[in-house]
């Protein structure tokens, strides 16, 4: 009894510290892999491109690839590494070691929503869904996070 009062009280707690209105994605499973904290940046109107990131847990006994997946607001979803204008695909996926755990972060290697229709908005969940070389495809939904961007402004010459 203590301890389900203490789990509704950290709920309750994480939901009045993330704001009115605020969505938590909840975990996933696909086969053997555990993914969590699955996150996007809010984008600015007319933003092609946004990265997706989670922490993702291979609780097999073989190694598999993320190899890509797909996205409803999206044209595709792509395995890259790095930041900004050095981002770059990951030739034949990201490969997840039995037992290894990885984070998907902005400097390391992540998913990115490419050819965006319409923007990510701050608050809402997103929903992906990933696919692995042997485990198959499983839905993931992502909470988008933070304000929006601005759009640029352009000025005329």
């Amino acid at each position: 009894m203590r301890q389900t009062h203490t789990t509704l009280v950290a709920m309750t707690l994480a939901l009045v510290l993330a704001g009115p209105g605020a969505a938590l994605a909840a975990d996933a499973e696909i086969g053997p892999f555990k993914i969590s904290n699955a996150h996007a940046p809010a984008t600015a109107e007319g933003a092609k491109d946004a990265p997706g990131f989670f922490t993702v847990t291979n609780t097999g006994s073989a190694p598999d690839t993320l190899v890509g997946g797909s996205f409803a607001d999206a044209n595709r979803v792509a395995i890259v590494s790095g930041a900004g204008k050095a981002t770059r695909d990951i030739p034949g996926g990201l490969v997840i070691k039995p037992g290894e755990t990885i984070t998907l972060s902005p400097s390391g290697p992540h998913i990115m929503f490419v050819g965006l229709i319409g923007s990510l908005e701050p608050g809402l969940t997103a929903q992906s869904i990933l696919h692995f070389e042997k485990a198959g495809t499983g839905v993931v939904e992502f909470t988008v996070e933070g304000g929006a961007p601005k759009a640029a402004k352009r000025h005329k010459h």
